[in-house]
């Protein structure tokens, strides 16, 4: 059997320039020198990068061998991006980077390659994971306060290898933009992301779970993805998204002391492998009984959806009394839930409505 590689990569960002103008009447000779900020923003653009570029590495998730229709063998790498975080290791990138991967490889900034595991996920709350990788020698990033960034702030996008032809091309990418807004959310697969910056820093496909950095050498947020046209089709250039720092920080700080990030979890939040997101034209292409909720598909074993008696084919549409529609997407309902405090879930069974009182744990139960 034949075998082929293939190989997608994960959201890049779009680009942008920065313009200075100064109004007024022109000043002596020796006062433009002074005001001129050119100099002096470059300074600290490559003061960031020299901080923080040896602490973006390469992700590479091979998913499991697949057969296509001839029967021949093919394997498919995803390509992104991440941060180390910590001496002992640890690596932040996106969890649709690594997403049912079967193989986890992180490439340093210096070309080395070493193995790497998952060490826990945040998904579906956030688009987070966090890997290990073996210590020795590594370049680590911090955080800065994201809460400090104010639209027109200059930033730095940097991420891992580029891919070009279906290529790794050795070599970081750096490029340099501004906030163009603070506190964007993002529908997608399912759920709605929040707590997002939107900046115009150009960077390359594979550039999910890299850093996107202030002029201090802080990373402030994670990139995550790209718009590149609207929901009616409309072309967008210079969008780009990135979890913010004081969103990301306290989650992926506590997957490294405690092996997981402690929310309430049912076992049937994760869509498109444990529910489906009803919309009407899903629901009047497969003659479902309501236009909106959440359709499950299966529980996860041993969950405390399984225990309650929650059941394939059951629709979700209401989480203690809040309905369950596109402004308000399952996993951002049970986002919400408080810990230590049973649910309440309506579903519809058939032609049946009930009430399905659910005990959450606090710490993920799947593989």
């Amino acid at each position: 059997m034949a075998l082929a590689l293939l190989v997608s990569v994960g959201g890049g960002v779009a680009g942008g320039v920065i313009a200075t103008r100064i109004d007024g009447e022109a000043p002596a000779p020796a006062a433009i020198e002074a005001l001129a900020p050119e100099p002096a923003l470059n300074a600290r653009i490559r003061s960031a990068v020299d901080r923080v570029l040896p602490a973006v590495v390469t992700v590479l998730a091979d998913l499991p061998p697949e057969l296509d229709a001839d029967g021949n063998v093919f394997t498919t790498r995803n390509v992104g991006s991440g941060i180390v975080i910590s001496d002992a290791g640890h690596v932040v990138t996106n969890f649709h980077v690594i997403n049912g991967a079967q193989e986890l490889t992180v490439m340093l900034a210096t070309g080395e390659r070493r193995r790497a595991v998952l060490v826990s996920d945040d998904f579906p709350f956030t688009d987070l994971a966090v890997l290990a990788i073996p210590p020795g020698g590594l370049r680590v990033a911090s955080f800065g306060d994201s809460s400090a960034l104010r639209p027109g702030d200059t930033v730095v996008a940097i991420g891992g290898n580029i891919v070009a032809g279906g290529l790794l091309v050795s070599g970081n990418t750096v490029s340099v933009g501004v906030i163009a807004g603070l506190g964007r959310s993002l529908p997608r697969n399912g759920m709605i992301l929040d707590d997002l910056l939107q900046t115009d820093a150009a960077a390359n496909h594979g550039d999910s779970g890299g850093a996107l950095v202030n002029l201090d050498g802080e990373v402030v947020g994670l990139l995550t993805t790209v718009i590149r046209v609207t929901p009616n089709g409309l072309t967008v250039d210079g969008v780009a998204l990135a979890q913010s720092s004081n969103s990301l920080r306290p989650i992926v700080e506590q997957i490294v002391t405690t092996g997981f990030y402690s929310r309430p979890r049912l076992g049937i939040e994760r869509p498109q492998r444990q529910h489906i997101e009803i919309v009407p034209s899903l629901a009047e292409a497969e003659g479902l009984p309501v236009s909106l909720g959440a359709l499950v598909i299966a529980p996860e074993p041993g969950s405390p959806a399984e225990a309650a008696g929650i059941r394939a084919g059951d629709i979700v549409v209401a989480v203690n009394g809040a309905a369950v529609d596109l402004d308000h997407p399952f996993p951002n309902l049970v986002k919400l839930l408080p810990s230590g405090i049973d649910v309440d879930l309506l579903i519809v069974r058939g032609n049946r409505q009930m009430l399905i009182t659910v005990s959450p744990s606090d710490s993920p139960t799947e593989e």
